[in-house]
């Protein structure tokens, strides 16, 4: 951009958005990484948000397979009925639309808070001797704002906050006990009884599954896990085995 001394002429970028910074230290690393650190700090977050959202997810298609058979996802070779991961580990109807809203925040980041660079010329278009922020070379550089692009981001990030809100307060279907991201919880969920077992050969995991109860006990516990045969729901007040949550 150019600024005169006598009448002020600017091209290109307005003056006023520049950040006085006289007083900070004349480095110019400093200024890059002043411009630079929201972008570092959207990054963070951005990787906070997938990890929740990742996390909402799992659990939604974990207890889906109480009300649906279907096969596992594997993250190696695909074997009978089993299905490959995700690309980005989200459903691609999210995967998608949050890679492009990451870009587009990125880039409003990036037109928020930039390095900028001010020239000063006289009023014939010569460059100035003399100029109000005694910068050498006859330049100033700077940190330079845009208020459009900040509230761009503001309300980019907080429409993305209410979405993650919103589905966060979105149940999940009642009939499987929520396992998160536990071994342990998932392991008691995938132990079958003896008799499935050998009746399946050692196969069920590569077959369509529905978590359900597979054996009933009158005077104790039953038992509830993943199997290719038929299941039947529990029944809520009865206490079951493969379950950290009898009461269901």
């Amino acid at each position: 951009m150019k600024v005169s001394l006598t009448p002020c002429i600017v091209v290109g970028l307005d003056p006023s958005s520049a950040i006085d910074m006289r007083n900070f230290p004349d480095s110019l690393v400093l200024k890059v990484v002043l411009a630079n650190l929201p972008q570092l700090v959207f990054s963070l977050l951005y990787f906070s948000y997938n990890a929740t959202l990742t996390a909402m997810l799992m659990s939604y298609e974990w207890v889906s397979y109480a009300n649906k058979r279907k096969g596992l996802r594997v993250s190696h070779q695909p074997k009978g009925a089993q299905r490959c991961t995700y690309f980005l580990q989200l459903p691609y109807r999210f995967s998608i639309p949050l890679l492009l809203l990451s870009a587009l925040l990125h880039w409003l980041v990036s037109q928020s808070l930039f390095l900028m660079s001010i020239d000063f010329y006289d009023s014939l278009g010569r460059p100035g001797d003399n100029d109000p922020y005694n910068s050498r070379f006859f330049g100033y550089q700077t940190v330079g704002f845009s208020p459009p692009a900040i509230i761009a981001v503001l309300v980019c990030g907080g429409l993305m906050t209410i979405s993650i809100v919103v589905l966060g307060h979105i149940p999940y279907r009642r009939g499987m006990p929520v396992a998160g991201s536990s071994s342990m919880a998932i392991s008691a969920a995938c132990h079958l009884t003896t008799a499935e077992d050998e009746a399946n050969e050692g196969t069920a995991s590569s077959e369509k599954l529905q978590w359900g109860v597979v054996a009933r006990a009158d005077n104790g516990p039953g038992h509830c896990a993943f199997s290719p045969r038929l299941v039947e729901a529990p029944v809520k007040g009865r206490v079951y085995a493969g379950s950290f949550n009898p009461g269901l």
